[in-house]
């Protein structure tokens, strides 16, 4: 008796779930924050070192690291455009939001697949690549 009552509960739970998850299907539209570009809210530029002052200017943040990273800093990179006090997360993404039409779009698009990529330092030039090319397309 006790085996049959515990499958009618679990059976329940189970369905019961399944309709919570299919719901969640029929939701309507929201706005995501992948459709828009976020500013990093209340910076203190205090706790941010300036990496390379360009068309964009490049920022790193260090923070502890905790457990889960084995106690080994955490770095996050950020940028703002020149003559712009806000400051976003430096990925592919958030500059082709800034950028998104004319020659830059097209330079980002060119030359950069993913995050990592921003990061690559020109040694010939002394500067990183994606600051170099957009001073290139500025110019155009």
């Amino acid at each position: 008796m006790k085996t049959f009552k515990f499958s009618i509960v679990l059976l329940a739970l189970l369905f019961s779930r399944s309709l919570v998850q299919a719901g969640s299907f029929n939701a309507k539209n929201t706005t995501s924050t992948h459709d828009s570009l976020l500013a990093v809210k209340h910076p203190h530029l205090s706790e941010y070192k300036i990496l390379e002052s360009g068309p964009i200017i490049i920022y790193e943040r260090q923070r502890p690291g905790d457990k889960l990273n084995l106690f080994k800093p955490v770095i996050t990179h950020y940028f703002s455009v020149k003559g712009s006090d806000k400051v976003y997360l430096f990925t592919l993404e958030n500059l082709k939001k800034i950028y998104r039409e004319g020659e830059a779009f097209t330079v980002l698009d060119t030359y950069f697949s993913t995050d990592s990529d921003l990061l690559s330092f020109d040694r010939i030039h002394h500067e990183f690549r994606v600051n170099y090319y957009l001073s290139k397309a500025d110019r155009a």
